[in-house]
Formats: structure tokens, sequence, C-alpha cells
């Protein structure tokens, strides 16, 4: 008696946590179908019918507003003087108040793009100009920069008149930075 009392209590258990079909099986296999009397049983309880709903207070009150907007906008107006900004909406002088943005950015644009220009003609000068053909040498030593060593007889050009050369600028230079 005990032993049954096992089994049913498992087989109950298994049961209840056995998850709920969502096709009925029996019926593609037997052919039975709900006309024939075979129901699958369902925990929902029935959905209560439609009811009808209003669209609500925020949906009146947009439609209110656009007829009532349109006649503030209008009727805002200023038709008493004849100034071209007296003459806008109230709605539109007000926007204009805070747009006073545009007119620095115009400003800071069009000086942007004027020296963008001038960089590129810089660029464009410098970069079509042909190369200097002279090199100012420095020291006249830069000649005689190679290694001492292994140096063949006559490998060596007479530089006396070169080093005499560059020292006078180096005098001139320096002459005409004391004055």
């Amino acid at each position: 008696m005990l032993q049954t009392r096992r089994s049913a209590l498992r087989l109950a258990r298994k049961v209840r946590h056995q998850p709920q079909r969502r096709h009925d099986t029996t019926k593609a296999t037997t052919g039975h179908s709900a006309a024939a009397g075979h129901h699958e049983p369902t925990k929902h309880a029935h959905h209560p019918e439609p009811q009808n709903e209003s669209f609500g207070r925020g949906f009146y009150l947009t439609l209110a507003s656009l007829p009532l907007g349109f006649a503030l906008y209008k009727f805002s107006r200023n038709e008493n003087n004849s100034s071209a900004t007296s003459a806008q909406p109230a709605i539109t002088r007000f926007l204009d108040h805070w747009s006073g943005y545009k007119d620095r950015w115009v400003a800071r644009n069009t000086l942007h793009t004027r020296m963008v220009e001038q960089a590129a003609n810089d660029r464009n000068l410098f970069q079509n100009e042909p190369p200097g053909k002279m090199v100012d040498l420095r020291f006249p030593e830069v000649f005689n920069s190679g290694s001492p060593y292994n140096v063949q007889a006559g490998q060596t050009a007479n530089l006396d008149a070169l080093v005499a050369h560059y020292e006078k600028k180096n005098r001139e230079a320096a002459a005409k930075f004391e004055r």
C-alpha cells in the first residue's frame, strides 16, 4: 500500500510540473477535432468583451491647440507700425531675438575661408618656386669633413680660394652688424 502511494504521488508531481502543450498532437494522428467534442483544456479565463474607449483628453487638447496656435500667430501681428520687424508676428520676433548666432557664424566662416584661401595661395607659391641655386655654407670646412684616413695623393682639391671668399664674406657681415 505504501509503495502505491509513493508512485501515485510521483505521478501527480510529474503531471503538475509538465509544461502545457501548445498544439493538440492527437488531432493530427487520430482525426479528432474540436467539432467532434475534443477540446484542449486551458487555464485562462475568458477575456472580457472589448469596450469602446474614448480618445482621451490629450487627443482633444492637441486638436484644439492647432487652430488656436494658428489664430494666435495670425492675430499677433502689430499692424500699426510700418517697420519690417514690428510687422512680423510676435512668435517670429521672439525667435529672431535668439537667432543672433547666425551672424557670428557667418563672420567666423568668412574669416576661416579667407585664411584657408591665403594658406593655399602661400603653399602654391612655395611649391612652384624653383629651388635656390646657391648653397650658403656656414663654414668652409664642410668640404673637408670626410675621413682623414686612406686619402690618396691629389684626391682633395685646393680650397684656399674658397676659404678666402668665405672669410671675406664673414668680415663684411661682421662689419655690417657692428654699424
